[in-house]
Formats: structure tokens, sequence, C-alpha cells
């Protein structure tokens, strides 16, 4: 039994590691999303286990993100990250302490933001990228140009990093 989970593990590592980074970080953002949405509903329903656990899970998971975020990054996008970042993670474990959902839908509507920018800048430009299209093919509003920028540029200017 012990080698038939490790082989599975091993099978699911490869296949995550098949995941485009751009990918991977939008997969964060829902999964974390998820994870507080079932630690609020442990902390409704007085189930401190349900809230433990998925609390726990969405923690590892913005400090993943918080990680993503290259070190040798100062730009204004990245600092701005591990800024937010940083401070999810000194406050959600207070919703734990306190049950305090506040706290949880105040990091939800921080993460939903994230991920709304990620898929109007990073998935955009991954898309451009992967059918090989320069911005001047697709259509100005799907290249970000009404907005009178595009790409890695328009993340920065919403506070995204777009190095991974």
């Amino acid at each position: 039994m012990n080698s038939l989970h490790a082989r599975n593990a091993y099978r699911q590592t490869e296949a995550q590691s098949r995941i485009h980074p751009v990918k991977l970080v939008h997969l964060m953002y829902e999964r974390a999303l998820v994870h507080l949405e079932r630690a609020k509903a442990g902390i409704v329903n007085r189930d401190p286990k349900m809230r433990g656990e998925h609390l726990g899970k969405a923690i590892a998971l913005i400090a993943e993100l918080n990680a993503s975020v290259k070190d040798d990054d100062s730009s204004e996008a990245a600092l701005f990250l591990r800024g937010l970042y940083g401070a999810i993670l000194l406050e959600l474990p207070k919703a734990a302490i306190n049950n305090d959902e506040e706290i949880l839908r105040q990091t939800m509507a921080y993460i939903n933001r994230l991920k709304e920018i990620w898929e109007e800048t990073a998935m955009r430009e991954m898309q451009i990228q992967e059918k090989g299209m320069t911005k001047d093919e697709l259509p100005a509003a799907a290249a970000g140009e009404r907005f009178g920028e595009s790409g890695p540029k328009k993340a920065a200017a919403h506070g995204v990093s777009v190095s991974i």
C-alpha cells in the first residue's frame, strides 16, 4: 500500500510540474478562496475542526503565493504583494483565535481582487504567448489597450507582480 501511495504522489507531483506557472498562481488563488470560504463556514457552524483545517490550507497557499514573488524583484508591485501577503498571514491566525469572520471576508476580498487582476493581465499575456500572437493581432480590448497599457505593465499598475 505504501508503494502505491508513493507512486500516486510522484505522479501528482509530475503532473503539477507541467502546469504553467501563471496557471498555477491562478489555481492557488482559486483554492485559497475555497478554503477561506470553508473556514468561514466552520466559524459560522461552530466547527473548530473545519475552521482550523481549511484556515491552515488557506494560510499555506497564501504563504506559497508570497514565496512566488521573486526575492530580487524590488518593483512597486512586488513590494505591495509581499506587504499584503505578509499582513494577511499575520491576520489569519487571529480569525481562528477570535472566530472573526470579518478577517476572512477582508482576506477573501483581497485575494479575489488579486485573482481578477491576474486573470486580466498575466493569464491574458500567457494566452497571447501560447497562441504566438502579437498584441497587434488581437482586438484592442482583448489586448488591454483600452486601458492604455497591457501585460506586465498593466499588472504592475494594479499592484500585481508577474515575475514568477
